[in-house]
């Protein structure tokens, strides 16, 4: 596992695509319905229409032009949607995995620093990029997911001849050293009223991100060039 020490910093990461196991994983489909539920926010009729856009097309495509029809349907859609909210899964664990980067090793310390600065998350995109859903629905509003204290995990540590072996195994035949790791992060979704949440909150709204917090539960190392060999 990695230390904790700390590094201070604004960084965007994006997650990278690699599959490990049966994790689950956090996307804009998912986080929407735990953002709505988790700040208690009040749908509009307006934001059922965008909903209905966005989730079930197919529907609102066959019914819209007969307000008859697309009357009966409506009311089944806002009962789908207040359904997805109530349902959304705060229970699971999910995780993510991303590419860093490690630094020369620290001899003093034993071990390689590792590039991961205070304020990073992670952008999981948006539920809708139609014209016919307004720029300001909460469907059009990027996801952005803070894991929360990852800056404080920013120290490989490696005894040094395993260091010395492990870093001649990533170079090159003209010297360059490979220095790139995969992290995965395993998390269970922070409360909507805890002080990890509202330290993140205020930052991403006011950036126009509709802000999850995610609680570490752990976290393992790969190698980049092999994603199934854990580093020790």
């Amino acid at each position: 596992y990695m230390k904790k020490s700390l590094l201070v910093g604004l960084l965007i990461l994006t997650s990278v695509c690699f599959v490990f196991g049966q994790s689950k994983n956090l996307d804009a489909e998912t986080g929407i319905f735990i953002y709505l539920n988790g700040s208690e926010t009040v749908m509009t009729e307006e934001e059922y229409l965008y909903y209905a856009i966005t989730f079930e097309t197919e529907t609102y495509n066959k019914y819209k032009n007969d307000e008859f029809e697309w009357y009966d349907q409506f009311q089944k859609i806002k009962q789908n949607c207040d359904n997805a909210i109530a349902n959304a899964d705060f229970s699971s664990t999910y995780s993510i995995v991303t590419g860093l980067e490690f630094g020369d090793y620290d001899f003093e310390k034993g071990g390689f620093p590792v590039s991961i600065a205070e304020g990073t998350f992670f952008p999981l995109g948006k539920c809708s990029y139609s014209s016919s859903v307004n720029y300001y629905s909460v469907f059009r509003k990027e996801i952005a997911l803070s894991i929360d204290s990852f800056s404080d995990y920013n120290f490989l540590p490696m005894e040094k001849d395993v260091a010395k072996a492990f870093l001649q195994g990533r170079k090159d035949r003209y010297g360059n050293v490979d220095r790139n790791i995969t992290v995965q992060i395993k998390y269970k979704i922070a409360s909507y009223d805890s002080e990890e949440y509202k330290d993140f909150a205020d930052l991403a709204i006011s950036n126009n991100y509709l802000p999850i917090v995610g609680i570490i539960e752990s976290i393992t190392v790969y190698d980049f060039s092999d994603s199934n060999k854990a580093i020790e």
